[in-house]
């Protein structure tokens, strides 16, 4: 399902056009009675109705989602200024444990507030030797304030479209569209293509929810765009190797 939606909308809006205008060649309206016709518009009302929330919702997810990684990313930004008043190996040490704990969050919002790897930031920045270290407990409390973020992007990440309103969103949907390919055209080509585009339009709607509530959206996927960025301009000096140790010594000191 998600290579399906990783496809473009550009793509995938010629390629339903195509089949639905093929479909509808084949489709045998008949004439509607008022009742069907009344059922039609409170159905239609109703479909509009439910999904639009729901679509609001979605956007406003991925627009919080995209909000906290920025302010996530100015927070390790201001703790990478801070730290070239550091001596060269405490700020070495400093970047491997912040790259380790970068490379823990980025493409992953499930991420949980409760995060190894800030653990061993934050026990980094409180050693006894760096009890008298203005710099260092300057960065101690901004390392702190990553936690709210990360429980911030792990409490809206959960808040996707439930089971129970895909099902009545897809049975409304699929009501609608029913009764659009119902509409006699009357032979006319034209009116056909128009057809096509209006089912083709309400397909490529439940499809946008749909990549909105998996955050394959374009727009969800460019979220991590700025602590990539951070960690392409700013750690060019970590190696994997380092980050492999770090990973290595965090785990042998939960065991």
């Amino acid at each position: 399902m998600k290579k399906i939606l990783n496809i473009r909308l550009s793509y995938l809006y010629p390629t339903l056009f195509v089949l639905f205008f093929l479909a509808l060649t084949r489709f045998t309206p008949t004439k509607l009675t008022a009742g069907q016709l009344a059922l039609y518009s409170v159905n239609t009302f109703l479909f509009g109705f439910y999904f639009s929330p729901l679509l609001s919702a979605q956007k406003g997810r991925v627009d919080e989602l995209i909000k906290t990684v920025r302010k996530e990313t100015m927070i390790l930004l201001d703790i990478l200024t801070q730290s070239h008043l550091l001596k060269a190996e405490d700020r070495h040490q400093l970047k491997i444990r912040l790259r380790t704990y970068m490379e823990s969050i980025i493409d992953k919002p499930d991420v949980k507030a409760d995060n190894v790897y800030y653990d061993e930031l934050l026990h980094f920045t409180k050693q006894e030797k760096y009890k008298d270290n203005s710099v260092m407990n300057v960065i101690y409390e901004r390392v702190a304030k990553t936690q709210e973020n990360r429980d911030t992007i792990q409490n809206v990440s959960l808040n996707r479209v439930y089971s129970h309103e895909w099902l009545v969103t897809l049975v409304l949907f699929g009501i609608t569209l029913y009764f659009v390919m119902q509409t006699d055209y009357g032979s006319v080509i034209f009116f056909r293509a128009l057809l096509a585009v209006l089912c083709t339009g309400l397909s490529l709607m439940i499809i946008i929810l749909a990549k909105y509530a998996t955050l394959t959206h374009k727009q969800a996927k460019r979220m991590w765009t700025p602590l990539k960025q951070l960690r392409t301009d700013h750690f060019e000096d970590i190696t994997a190797d380092e980050i492999k140790d770090m990973r290595a010594y965090v785990a042998k000191q939960r065991d």
